[in-house]
């Protein structure tokens, strides 16, 4: 089967592919606005190797638990993954090569500028890495020390020119708009910069304030100066005109992407495609004979480097000094909420008898075919019986829309 588009989602279990991300923890710095899992430390302090050979270990052990199933993806994220370096990234796939086909495997690096060369590209692509995935965020000095990054807009730019230029097939960056102080034309000048250097895919995040972040400390403080909704409205209109401008399709609400070069890793989430989570803090989700579960790894780096055994996820191995952070059994009514809250933020929306016949389900109940119907009474929905999307024009309102199908 081709890897190249999503298995249909009742194809059973033990056919679809997966996706498996992969968690390098370590940045040389903590942006105030991050909330995932990261660890500050010099490069010489990294034990890169040595998380190799872990990550490696864990690979082994897990693999066994979804033997026979296609890798459609592998994305490697952080914290700062162009830290691990070309020797452990390619250590770790050709560990997943022996024990999974990968020859037509989307294959995403997160990099950031200050850890991210020409060099480092090529070696990235001599490894099997089709994707570079580089965190630029802005193109303004001082916004970028206000967002807490170490490199400013010449080293951004000169970053996204090496990784286009370098031997790996495709570029995306990253960039936060939103952030006090900007405008929509200067949000839209960003973004078309960066598209204009030859990247096929790029992510525009609103800045978000998450409660467990020094902005998220700053806030509860009202010390943190924010942009007004109205002119952060703005900026999404900007951006999006910018880049559809240049020929990006919107097909997700904060990604854009030349024909063909949509994330497909990222793809996987928003349809609820099954994924192994490997390193330090990462998540994972699958599908078994019960349904499906979800687990963290110990987000205790000591604990993680410690250990030498990965059994597949259980209540029994959940908790404070074992191998999982986190286990959670995923019952049916989760399982809908969480696919109507992902599948919804792409432009194509969800098919919902194949949503639905995934799930073991007939109709999406009662109370929740009146609100569809509201929803579509007020344009905030598009339905014909068998597709559910939310329209454009909408995807400013999507959260609200989709807390109305909760």
């Amino acid at each position: 089967m081709s890897l190249l588009a999503l298995a249909p989602e009742n194809t059973p279990v033990s056919r679809q592919p997966i996706g498996i991300y992969v968690h390098f923890p370590w940045c040389l710095k903590k942006c105030p606005y991050c909330d995932f899992l990261s660890i500050a430390a010099d490069r010489q302090d990294i034990p890169a190797e040595r998380y190799t050979r872990q990550v490696v270990n864990e690979l082994v052990q897990r693999a066994d638990g979804v033997e026979g199933r296609e890798v459609a993806s592998v994305f490697v994220g952080g914290g700062t993954p162009s830290l691990w370096g070309a020797n452990g990234i390619a250590a770790f796939l050709e560990a997943l090569r022996d024990r999974f086909s990968l020859v037509e495997t989307e294959i995403s690096v997160e990099c950031n500028p200050t850890s991210f060369s020409r060099e480092l590209g090529d070696s990235l692509a001599e490894a099997g890495v089709t994707r570079i995935s580089l965190g630029v965020q802005g193109l303004q000095d001082d916004r970028l020390r206000f967002l807490g990054r170490l490199h400013d807009a010449r080293g951004a730019l000169a970053a996204v020119r090496d990784a286009v230029a370098c031997d790996v097939p495709a570029t995306s960056a990253d960039l936060i708009f939103g952030v006090h102080g900007q405008t929509a034309a200067e949000a839209a000048d960003e973004v078309a910069t960066v598209a204009d250097l030859g990247v096929q895919h790029l992510s525009a995040y609103a800045l978000t304030i998450e409660p467990g972040t020094q902005f998220g400390a700053l806030h509860r403080r009202g010390r943190l100066p924010l942009l007004p909704e109205e002119t952060a409205a703005d900026c999404f209109r900007a951006v999006r005109s910018a880049l559809r401008a240049r020929g990006f399709e919107h097909y997700e609400i904060s990604n854009y992407a030349k024909p063909g070069h949509h994330a497909r890793h990222n793809v996987g989430y928003w349809r609820g495609r099954d994924y192994v989570g490997l390193g330090c803090g990462a998540w994972g989700t699958l599908s078994d004979e019960q349904g499906a579960f979800r687990y963290r790894n110990t987000v205790s780096i000591d604990r993680y480097m410690a250990l030498e055994h990965w059994p597949i996820p259980s209540e029994v191995t959940a908790g404070p000094g074992q191998p999982h952070q986190d286990f959670e059994r995923l019952d049916v009514e989760a399982r809908l909420l969480e696919r109507l809250m992902l599948g919804l933020r792409l432009a194509e929306g969800i098919h919902v008898p194949s949503m639905l016949a995934s799930l073991g389900l007939e109709t999406l109940g009662e109370r929740r075919q009146r609100r569809l119907l509201e929803l579509k009474t007020r344009g905030q929905v598009e339905w014909d019986g068998e597709t559910l999307a939310i329209p454009a024009a909408q995807w400013l309102f999507a959260d609200g829309i989709i807390a109305r199908l909760a």
